[in-house]
């Protein structure tokens, strides 16, 4: 984008390319008017007898060569000019015939004169006209951000008219944008400053108003900050605009605020014009991670420990009393059903929490982690397992945060373990393939019907074949979040009475 950008500063501009236009047109003129109009001079006083026609010729020439550099250089005095190199020439025909007895004819260098004047201000209307046209074309075919205005047509042929028309049409348009942007920028939810060059705010709407407590047009966008509480302050020259870290912050009220910048460039240039400052209020979601975060903190550590403590004590007070008590069963059945409710809530909440630790990591190395962990479990229940890693896919990177895919992993097989009979298979299958990796798990258990598998990822949502099994529905849910976050996919093929298939697929990592 930027080496396009220093093309298009290096080309020509349109108003360029008319200055050099005009310079030609000009040129043109010269060239057929200064030598015709030395031509009729010499003519002329050859006519009238004049011993020295090559004098008066040059005297023509130098009359009309000086009103035509004039008009090139103050074009928009070309009709005064014109008047007074016209006055200018009477006078000095009638000079030269009353002291120096030389009649000299000025009619030459005043038609000269004329026929220069007229023709240059066709010609610069006709260049100015062109580039009317050319600047309302592009204008034209500019994006419109809402619909036009109804245009209103042409009266007869006259292409100034059409021109004006046209303009008039493009400035209401330019107008209408103006406001529309004008607008939009004072009702952003987010507190936005325009600055300059150099730092010197032009613009805040009225986010930014409320945030920094009135107006602040002409105020030094650094200063203002700095009052604001943003840290790392380094005031310097107008460079430490484009090198200021940009970073979330407490302000002086206790407010989180973030930063951010941009440049804004000219459509033919790389150089900004000025920068747009963005000061985005998180402070209630920063709350919010803060009590979800004191939320899970209870859910782990205090809410776990009384629930370990009736454990400990029942099975102290069973080897006291000796024996089992249906009574003590079922409170152990209800505290370790409550204790399994934490632990799938707490999992959900980091599943769906933004503190991801992504890694590059060997999913083979994943995969073998979690059969260690199932393993035990599947014998109990006398359940094969068996996992195939195909050879492509051995040494297969993934961006992972590695203990929240393990867990999703392990919540897949656990599940798979609860839902099959003995004497049946897991099979767990790797591969790679077109820049994904592929892991397939597949059972032999009870499976889903049809109709339930579109709310398979639900939370707290049970299936007609998990009745008479211990669980509270938020262990696929959390494998979904995990999933998701890892940009990668999940889907579910399950037929009653035949087994379940979860295909998984995750976007390789590539260095």
């Amino acid at each position: 984008m930027f080496d396009q950008r220093r093309r298009e500063s290096r080309e020509p501009s349109q108003v360029q390319r008319l200055f050099r236009q005009l310079v030609r047109e000009w040129l043109w003129i010269s060239l057929v008017l200064l030598p015709l109009t030395t031509l009729l001079s010499y003519r002329a006083q050859i006519n009238l007898g004049d011993a020295s026609p090559g004098l008066s010729a040059l005297l023509s020439l130098g009359l009309v060569t000086c009103v035509l550099g004039l008009l090139l250089w103050r074009p928009r005095l070309a009709l005064w000019l014109t008047l007074t190199g016209m006055a200018c020439a009477l006078l000095t025909s009638a000079g030269l015939a009353e002291f120096k007895r030389w009649w000299w004819s000025p009619t030459p260098a005043v038609l000269g004169m004329l026929f220069g004047y007229l023709i240059w201000s066709w010609r610069r209307l006709s260049v100015v006209l062109t580039y009317f046209g050319w600047e309302l074309a592009r204008l034209d075919n500019e994006p419109k951000v809402f619909p036009e205005r109804r245009r209103a047509r042409y009266p007869g042929g006259d292409r100034l008219q059409k021109q004006i028309i046209a303009l008039e049409q493009a400035m209401s348009l330019t107008r209408d944008t103006h406001r529309f942007i004008a607008d939009g920028l004072e009702y952003l939810p987010v507190a936005t400053l325009i600055s300059d060059p150099q730092g010197q705010i032009l613009l805040g709407n009225r986010k930014a108003r409320d945030l920094f407590g009135g107006d602040m047009v002409g105020d030094d966008v650094l200063k203002r900050l700095e009052q604001l509480g943003y840290p790392d302050m380094s005031r310097g020259s107008g460079s430490s605009l484009s090198t200021l870290p940009l970073l979330e912050f407490r302000d002086l009220k206790e407010r989180s605020l973030r930063l951010e910048r941009a440049e804004l460039l000219p459509v033919d240039g790389e150089i900004p014009v000025g920068w747009l400052w963005n000061l985005t209020d998180l402070s209630v979601e920063r709350d919010a991670e803060e009590q979800r975060a004191i939320l899970l903190r209870f859910l782990s550590h205090d809410l776990r420990a009384p629930h370990s403590a009736i454990l400990a004590l029942l099975d102290v007070h069973r080897h006291q009393v000796g024996g089992d008590s249906p009574l003590f069963d079922q409170i152990e059945l209800q505290v370790r059903r409550a204790l399994e409710l934490t632990d799938g809530f707490v999992q959900l909440a980091r599943a769906e929490s933004e503190a991801y630790q992504f890694q590059p990591s060997l999913f083979a190395m994943l995969v073998l982690d979690v059969f260690d962990q199932a393993l035990p479990i599947a014998q109990v229940k006398q359940i094969e397992m068996v996992h195939q890693v195909e050879e492509e896919a051995q040494e297969t990177l993934v961006l992972a945060d590695q203990a929240l895919l393990t867990r999703a992993l392990f919540n897949l097989l656990e599940n798979a373990i609860k839902y099959s009979v003995s004497g049946t298979r897991i099979r767990l299958h790797v591969s790679q393939h077109d820049g994904w990796l592929t892991c397939e798990l597949i059972d032999q258990g009870k499976g889903i019907a049809a109709e339930e598998l579109p709310e398979l990822f639900s939370q707290y949502r049970r299936f007609s074949s998990a009745q008479g099994i211990d669980g509270v529905g938020l262990g696929l849910s959390m494998v979904k979040a995990v999933v998701d976050r890892h940009g990668g996919r999940i889907e579910c093929l399950s037929e009653v009475g035949r087994g379940t298939t979860f295909r998984l697929q995750f976007p390789l990592f590539t260095e």
